[in-house]
């Protein structure tokens, strides 16, 4: 069974997808949307959960602090979850929401496309969804 994983941010959502035997983490796609428009993110949620077949699991980066203290990040999140779950039962959609302590998981992206030597145009444009990949695959493993 797939996993589907979400970065989110106020303004962009990193996706991520695993293989079937949910093993091994692919990007997907920083998908941009309006300040706090969170219900884009729904649609967006939704159309891939229609797209790929079997995913039954969501895993939904926390932005916990250091010292895993909430912040008004966390809130939102914890919010968003809250608006998704009830819009899969909406959509008669059975899947799990877990949410994963995301800490450090950009800084991880920035330094993985660095090291690849990518301008920062390119980082930005990728950052969101490597982030998303990485929340996953620290889940899968």
């Amino acid at each position: 069974m797939r996993k589907l994983a979400l970065d989110l941010g106020t303004r962009t959502c990193g996706f991520a997808i695993s293989d079937e035997l949910a093993i091994i983490a692919s990007p997907l796609e920083n998908f941009r949307f309006e300040e706090n428009d969170f219900n884009s993110v729904i649609h967006k949620t939704l159309a891939y959960i229609n797209h790929y077949e079997n995913i039954d699991e969501i895993i939904l980066g926390l932005p916990l602090r250091s010292n895993g203290s909430k912040s008004e990040r966390t809130i939102m999140v914890e919010e968003f979850k809250s608006i998704l779950e009830s819009n899969l039962v909406k959509n008669n959609i059975n899947i799990k929401i877990k949410l994963i302590n995301e800490y450090g998981s950009t800084k991880d992206a920035e330094s993985v496309m660095i090291q690849a030597g990518l301008s920062r145009k390119k980082r930005k444009n990728h950052k969101d969804k490597l982030a998303a990949a990485i929340i996953l695959e620290r889940y899968l493993n």
